[in-house]
């Protein structure tokens, strides 16, 4: 039959789409979640972090301060990896990190001009 093909297609493709609608919804209930229980400190980008493989990622390590005096240096892992650096050495960045585990950070505002 000429119209299997089409099945197939139509249901990759719905699939497909399934796949990317739990993405975005996983990462809007990070942000909300973030954006509803999280602390805010300015941090500083300390370096550039290369992971080699078949997709080169560069993703920065942030130090910053808690509110309660704890120092955490750490690589940013949400958001989008980039193949080239985001942000330079010494940019300074405001972070949004969770009180109970600050290693979970999001960057959440840098100079325009490292964006």
């Amino acid at each position: 039959m000429e119209s299997e093909p089409y099945v197939y297609i139509i249901f990759f493709a719905l699939v497909v789409v399934a796949i990317l609608i739990s993405a975005h919804s996983g990462a809007k209930n990070h942000r909300d979640r973030m954006q509803r229980l999280g602390a805010r400190a300015q941090g500083v980008v300390v370096r550039n972090k290369i992971n080699w493989g078949r997709n080169t990622t560069v993703r920065p390590i942030i130090r910053f301060i808690t509110m309660d005096g704890r120092t955490i240096e750490s690589e940013s892992t949400y958001g989008i990896a980039f193949a080239i650096p985001r942000f330079p050495e010494g940019a300074t960045v405001t972070v949004i990190y969770n009180q109970e585990n600050p290693f979970e950070f999001d960057i959440i505002e840098a100079s325009r001009r490292y964006i």
